[in-house]
């Protein structure tokens, strides 16, 4: 199984990273149906009861592209387009997936039958408060060379440059000090 990232700080932004575009390369971490249910149960979103389709997986992927051209669009002054909000509006009207309050109080039980739509709104109502609220000026994209990942900058300095310290802050500052010791021991 896929090893998912979940530190962009949004549940639509650790969507939109579940497809990571290097130079020369494209890497889909939802390939199969299969993917998608275990990025879905990762995020605690129930999957639909007799799983999910070809036909979910498209939806999935097309919302994804949808809120990541908005996100990038709108972070760069430049309007969405139509088609992109209207598939996110789309989304999101469908009705979301309900729990109910497990016996103790400290488990919840999903309600049978959810199919993929219901996940898909939650990501879609998501990414709507994100992008229509105050958050929008905190949304930044990965710094590092070769990165892109979108990611929401909740540092109290709004300042963070990286997606993840674990993925490319991590090794940004790795070759930071390769270079300072290399240049010492030049010296």
């Amino acid at each position: 199984m896929t090893e998912f990232d979940r530190g962009a700080g949004s549940l639509c932004l650790d969507f939109v990273a579940t497809v990571r575009d290097w130079p020369g390369r494209r890497i889909e971490l939802l390939a199969t149906p299969a993917e998608l249910t275990g990025w879905f149960e990762e995020q605690g979103l129930p999957a639909a009861a007799g799983g999910l389709t070809e036909p979910d997986l498209l939806a999935a992927r097309d919302l994804r592209g949808a809120v990541n051209e908005t996100t990038r669009g709108l972070i760069a002054s430049r309007p969405p387009t139509p088609e992109d909000i209207r598939l996110i509006n789309k989304a999101a009207r469908r009705p979301t997936p309900m729990f109910l309050l497990g016996p103790g109080g400290r488990t919840r039980t999903p309600v049978p039958e959810p199919d993929a739509g219901a996940a898909l709104s939650v990501i879609a109502r998501d990414a709507i408060n994100l992008l229509a609220g105050p958050d929008l000026g905190r949304v930044r994209a990965c710094d590092s060379d070769g990165c892109a990942t979108l990611f929401l900058d909740r540092s109290p300095s709004g300042r963070r440059r990286w997606c993840s310290m674990r993925r490319c802050g991590g090794r940004v500052a790795a070759a930071n000090y390769r270079r300072r010791r290399a240049t010492r021991s030049q010296a």
